[in-house]
């Protein structure tokens, strides 16, 4: 059984532009701390970034300044960015580690707008799902309406995004019927006390000063969100960790005093859903590890709220397709497919996993064979399978416009090949599946004659025309992208960097002895390494740029 960690973050940032360091808001682990592990994903939810009207166009041109600094900070501790959606001020960005990327399926994104009628999206949702491990999730970040006694508005709001919110995955057509959901933002939820006991905005936050050890149990159960799940109005599918945090709104700008002009209302929340039985083999569940506000941000008149959430999902150890390939050309194909560590297995000091299995013993369910050193399990390849493509390793450097730009891969035999598979190239230390530098789509390919039907890897090589590689010496990968049609897309291999010279280095003389000592190494590209505790002096500011775009021009 495997599990993944998710961490979440729902910021109103009322149109104010990133003022304090936004490090801590994500928990990084500190010096005194390092072996604290990151979350597998990071899922930053946004509210009311600054979307005027006349400030739509540039914000459609150029990243906005949270984005980018949320870029800046996750992509520089090795995170990619999965997927980015936004509707006018809400925002929505899936962050993953590498080891994550050639496992997800179906991405996809939605949105729905609900202010002034769904004509204007000041007020609604943004959604991403997708597959991993044999899993589906689906995130949404939304902001409803506003004002206390709006409340119906809000149950109307809901029940609209979670109908009008449709997906073209068969099975997960709509959001509720994914295996786990998680439902962030601003539900702009308020207290609402009977009329003959209500109390002032003053005698909410008095009251607030008398809680003890963070029982808030006495005003939340005039929690509008509560009542509406009570009455069976919204939120009905939804669960909630305890709230033991203060309201997160309203708050007077610059300080952590409360903004008397309303009540103090817990608007900010994190909500999630699982099916656990969704499967034969596995029982799904989402525990939450920690549900909390982050006080100490003052630039809004909403505090950020922070939860650490791990789900799990079905055990996945990849068959390599080398089964499928003769033995003498194995060592030209590396299998491309992050494996996730098993919760119970040991690592050893490499970072490397091991089967915790004695000598001399073997298990009975799960008995694993070893493939040029991929573990695979028979009693999991029964219940679930990957599609994965596989690339060649690229044995010679590339000069800039050669006529023979090309690459092989390798496809798992119930890879389909869709008229809209494409291939892309990327920077090696690309963050950013969206930051292509090339591509070729695969309807370009001359395909083997074999089906996926005939359970047979196949093989195909694609080449890249003059004009349509990479232009600046350096280290890049391929990515291939399965894409039934423009909305959805997966994931499903990455190649090994390989290197790109101009033709004026072909011509400088090299030092044997230092040839073959290069020869000897990886072949990957050397970098600054990627510990979190170690400065960028000394980077490639050129090299740096293209990997955050603009983001660079944030203090």
């Amino acid at each position: 059984m495997d599990t993944l960690r998710f961490y979440f973050v729902t910021w109103n940032v009322a149109t104010k532009s990133p003022g304090q360091d936004l490090n801590s808001l994500l928990d990084f682990p500190s010096q005194f701390n390092r072996n604290k592990p990151l979350p597998d994903f990071y899922v930053i939810g946004l509210q009311e970034v600054k979307s005027a009207p006349q400030n739509m166009v540039m914000d459609s041109l150029f990243t906005d300044p949270w984005t980018s600094t949320f870029n800046k900070i996750l992509c520089r501790q090795g995170f990619i960015i999965a997927k980015t959606i936004r509707l006018q001020g809400i925002i929505l960005i899936v962050y993953t580690q590498l080891k994550h990327v050639t496992h997800l399926r179906d991405i996809e994104a939605q949105y729905t707008k609900i202010g002034f009628g769904g004509l204007w999206g000041n007020k609604g949702a943004v959604s991403v799902r997708f597959n991993i491990y044999g899993c589906s999730v689906c995130l949404v970040n939304c902001h409803l309406t506003a004002h206390e006694h709006l409340h119906h508005h809000r149950v109307t709001d809901y029940n609209t995004i979670v109908n009008n919110h449709t997906y073209h995955v068969t099975e997960t057509t709509h959001i509720l019927f994914h295996d786990y959901v998680f439902f962030i933002g601003d539900l702009n939820c308020r207290l609402d006390h009977p009329p003959d006991e209500s109390p002032s905005a003053e005698e909410i936050a008095a009251a607030l000063q008398e809680v003890e050890k963070d029982k808030y149990a006495a005003l939340l159960k005039y929690d509008q969100l509560y009542a509406s799940q009570e009455l069976d109005e919204a939120f009905v599918e939804l669960t909630e960790p305890e709230i033991r945090f203060p309201p997160t709104y309203k708050f007077i700008l610059g300080t952590d005093d409360y903004d008397l002009k309303r009540k103090p209302s817990w608007t900010d929340r994190i909500l999630y859903k699982v099916v656990p039985n969704n499967y034969e083999n596995i029982t799904l569940r989402a525990d939450c590890l920690s549900y909390n506000d982050v006080p100490h941000y003052t630039v809004s008149d909403h505090k950020p709220v922070v939860a650490v959430y791990t789900i799990k999902v079905q055990r996945l150890l990849t068959r390599s397709l080398m089964a499928d390939v003769p033995r003498a050309t194995r060592s030209m194909i590396r299998m491309r497919t992050a494996l996730v560590k098993p919760a119970d297995t040991p690592e050893d000091e490499a970072g490397t996993s091991t089967p915790d299995v004695p000598e001399g013993e073997e298990e009975e369910e799960d008995v694993c064979d070893n493939v040029d050193g991929v573990f695979v399990s028979d009693e999991v390849m029964a219940n679930y399978t990957e599609k994965t493509v596989e690339f060649a390793p690229v044995v010679r450097i590339w000069y800039i416009g050669d006529a023979d730009f090309r690459t092989q891969c390798t496809l798992s035999p119930d890879v389909e090949i869709n008229p809209n598979d494409w291939i892309g190239i990327y920077d090696a230390d690309f963050h950013n599946l969206d930051d292509y530098i090339a591509y070729e789509y695969l309807a370009k390919v001359s395909l083997p004659h074999d089906s996926p039907e005939s359970g047979q890897a196949r093989t195909i090589t694609l080449s890249f025309p003059v004009g349509s590689g990479v232009r600046t010496p350096g280290f890049y990968r391929f990515i291939y992208f399965s894409q039934p049609n423009n909305e959805v897309r997966s994931v499903l291999g990455i190649s090994d960097p390989f290197e790109v010279c101009s033709k004026e280095d072909a011509l400088v003389t090299i030092d044997p002895c230092e040839q073959a000592s290069t020869s000897s190494s990886s072949g990957k590209p050397t970098t600054a390494t990627t510990d979190l505790f170690t400065d960028f002096t000394g980077l490639d500011v050129t090299k740096l740029s293209r990997h955050f775009s603009n983001d660079l021009s944030i203090d």
